[in-house]
C-alpha cells in the first residue's frame, strides 16, 4: 500500500514540476508512515516539509498544491488532509484493504516475498568464532541476527551467501594444543604446569581425552604432541560448533579457514597490489600500511618486524578477495569490541579502491543471563561462559532464537530465563505462537461444525466491519514494505515487534468475542463466520510467515 501512495504523490510531483506549479527540484528524502493516532487517517507523509527549503515556499502552501493536483487515477484514497505545519494524512478506501488480505490468503507462504534486491549478490560474514572453545552467548546472537538477516535478504529477492571465517591461524591454535596437551599430563601427573593464558573450563579435558583415545601422546616429542593437540583440537571444536549451529537453525554456504588464506598465495598477492599502489612503507624492521589518510587515526602495522603478519594483514586480503568474487555488498557481524576496528578495514579497502559503502559492519551487544533474579556468569563446561548449547539445552531454540532477535543488536540484552519458561503473556515468544496456536485452534472447532472458508472467498471480506477487523488488514498490509525497510535499514529486530503487535491485535480481537457475543470468530451467522475465519486465515499466514523468518516454528498447538 505504501508503495501505491508513493508512485501516487510522484506522479502528483512530476505533474506539479511540468506545470509550473511547482519548482523543478531534486526529491529530498521523505517518509511515509503510519500516524500513532488512527483519526488522523492510515498513512501520513512529510514531503511538503522536506520540499520547503528547496521550493522556497510554505510547507502548507506545497502540500496544499500536492492535495489539489494528486493524481490518484486507481481512486486508492478515501480522503486526504492536511494537517499541523505540512503533513498530508490520508485514508485508503475500505475495498482496497479488503483486496489485501484476499492477496494473503492467496499467496499464503509467498506473502511479503517481493524483488527488492533484484538479484543483487550480497555476502554475509558471521559468527566466525575462534575453534578453541564452545559458542557462547554473543556468538549465539550474531547466529540469530545472522540467520535472520540472511533470510529477509533472500525472501526479498537479494543474491545471498553465508560465510563462516575460521579463525584457524595464529597464537590462538596453538595454546589449543598446549592447554589440551597439559590436561592430558595432568591426568597421571595433577602437578604439571597449565600455560599461563591456557583455555580452562571442563570441555578442555574432554578433548585431551578424545585425542589420546586417537594417538598415544606419550609417544611423540613434547613439541610434536603439542601440534597434533592443536590440530586435532580445532577439528573438534570446529565439528562442535557446526553442530551447535545446525541446531540452532543456522546454515553456511561457506567456511573459509584464515590457515588455507596463508598457505595461499592469496596474502601476498594481496600486499603486492597494496604496494603499487604505494600505500606500503618500512619503518622499525616491521611493515606498514598507510591508513591514516584514508579514514583510520593512525597508520597500522601488516607484517612485524619477526617476519610474522597482523590478523589485520589477513583481513585486507580476506575482505579483498571477497570483493573479487564479485559481491556488491558485504557484511560483516562482529562483537561490540571490534568498534575501532572498522576505521582501519574500511581505509586498508579504500587504497584498494573499494567503495565505502560496499561493506557494512553490525556490532553485538553483550547477552547478560538472568535467572532467580541473579545474574549467571559461569559454565561449568566453559569455565568462564555460559554456552549456546547450554541455553538451547534449557529453554529450547525457538526461546533463544526470538529473545536474542527482540532488541536492537546495538543494545545490551538482557535474557531472563525465567520469563522465557512462563506459558503467558508474559513469555514474548510464547506470546507470538499462541496466537499462531489459538487460530489453528478456532479452525479445528469451525471445520468439526462443519464451516470452512470456500477456495473462492469471494466477497466475505465486505463483512469485515469492525474497526478491529480494519486494524488487522491495515497490520498486515504493512509487512511487505516492513521487510523492504530492513533490508535497507538491517535491523531483523524489527520484525519481532512487528509480530509482537500484530499477535496483541488477535488476543485482544479473540478476548472481545469471549465478552461480546456478537465479536465472536465462530457466530450463528455462518456466512460471518466464514469471513471473520478469512481474517484469521490471513493473520496465521502473516505470523508464520515472520516466524519462518526469524527461524522460529509456528506450532499448530500449545
Amino acid at each position: 500500500m505504501k508503495n501505491r501512495l508513493d508512485a501516487i504523490l510522484m506522479t502528483t510531483i512530476d505533474y506539479c514540476f511540468d506545470q509550473g506549479i511547482l519548482s523543478e527540484t531534486s526529491i529530498p528524502e521523505y517518509v511515509i508512515e503510519i500516524p500513532n493516532n488512527p483519526a488522523h487517517g492510515h498513512f501520513a507523509t512529510n514531503l511538503p516539509m522536506t520540499l520547503a527549503s528547496s521550493q522556497r515556499r510554505r510547507p502548507l502552501d506545497i502540500a496544499k498544491a500536492i492535495k489539489d493536483n494528486l493524481k490518484d487515477e486507481e481512486e486508492l484514497l478515501e480522503s486526504v488532509d492536511i494537517a499541523g505545519p505540512g503533513f498530508i494524512n490520508f485514508k485508503i478506501r475500505a475495498e482496497e484493504w479488503c483486496g489485501i488480505l484476499s492477496d494473503i490468503v492467496r499467496v499464503k507462504e509467498n506473502y511479503g516475498r517481493n524483488d527488492a534486491g533484484s538479484g543483487e549478490k550480497v555476502l554475509v560474514e558471521f559468527v566466525s568464532a575462534n575453534p578453541t572453545g564452545p559458542l557462547h552467548l554473543g556468538h549465539g546472537r550474531g547466529a540469530a541476527l545472522g540467520d535472520t538477516l540472511c533470510r529477509i535478504l533472500s525472501f526479498c529477492g537479494y543474491g545471498v551467501e553465508r560465510e563462516f571465517y575460521i579463525n584457524d591461524a595464529g597464537e590462538q591454535i596453538r595454546l589449543l594444543g598446549e592447554s589440551v596437551f597439559c590436561r592430558f599430563r595432568q591426568i597421571y601427573d595433577p602437578d604439571y604446569p597449565f600455560p599461563k593464558n591456557g583455555y580452562h573450563g571442563d570441555y578442555i579435558l574432554d578433548l585431551a581425552r578424545a585425542i589420546s583415545r586417537e594417538a598415544d601422546l606419550n609417544d611423540l616429542s613434547q613439541e610434536d604432541a603439542i601440534i597434533y593437540c592443536a590440530q586435532k583440537g580445532r577439528e573438534m571444536m570446529l565439528e562442535e560448533i557446526k553442530e551447535d549451529l545446525s541446531r540452532f537453525r543456522v546454515a553456511f554456504d561457506g567456511w573459509y579457514s584464515e590457515m588455507d588464506l596463508h598457505r595461499s598465495a592469496l596474502l601476498q598477492d594481496t600486499l603486492g597490489a597494496i604496494k603499487e599502489k604505494g600505500y606500503l612503507y618500512e619503518k622499525d624492521g616491521a611493515l606498514w600500511i598507510k591508513t591514516s589518510g584514508l579514514g583510520d587515526d593512525k597508520d597500522r602495522v601488516i607484517r612485524k618486524s619477526d617476519g610474522q603478519f597482523t590478523y589485520f594483514a589477513s583481513d585486507i586480503a580476506y575482505h579483498l578477495q571477497k570483493y573479487e568474487r564479485g559481491f556488491t555488498k558485504a557484511i560483516d557481524i562482529w562483537g561490540a569490541d571490534h568498534h575501532g576496528y572498522i576505521p582501519r578495514i574500511k581505509a586498508s579497502l579504500s587504497a584498494q579502491g573499494v567503495s565505502d559503502e560496499w561493506l557494512s559492519v553490525m556490532l553485538i551487544q553483550l547477552v547478560k543471563l538472568w535467572a532467580g533474579g541473579q545474574e549467571i556468569r559461569m559454565s561449568k563446561r566453559a569455565g568462564t561462559f555460559v554456552t549456546l548449547r547450554e541455553l538451547m539445552d534449557d529453554v529450547g531454540v525457538d526461546a533463544v532464537r526470538f529473545v536474542f532477535l527482540m532488541k536492537n543488536h546495538e543494545s545490551p540484552l538482557d535474557f531472563d530465563i525465567d520469563l522465557v519458561k512462563k506459558e503467558d503473556s508474559d513469555n514474548p515468544v510464547y506470546y507470538v505462537q499462541y496466537a499462531h496456536a489459538r487460530i489453528c485452534s478456532i479452525f479445528r472447532k469451525a471445520e468439526a461444525e462443519g464451516v470452512f472458508v470456500p477456495d473462492n472467498p469471494g466477497d466475505l471480506s465486505k463483512h469485515l466491519v469492525l474497526e478491529e477487523e480494519l486494524a488487522f488488514i491495515r497490520a498486515m498490509a504493512g509487512f511487505p514494505s516492513l521487510l523492504k525497510e530492513i533490508c535497507v535499514t538491517l535491523e531483523p529486530h524489527r520484525l519481532t515487534y512487528y509480530l509482537t503487535d500484530l499477535a496483541a491485535l488477535f488476543h485482544r480481537y479473540f478476548n472481545l468475542g469471549t465478552k461480546i457475543s456478537d465479536h465472536r470468530i465462530i457466530t450463528g451467522d455462518k456466512v460471518l463466520t466464514q469471513a471473520r475465519l478469512f481474517l484469521a486465515e490471513g493473520v496465521r499466514t502473516v505470523i508464520a510467515n515472520g516466524l519462518n523468518l526469524l527461524g522460529i516454528e509456528a506450532p499448530e498447538k500449545m
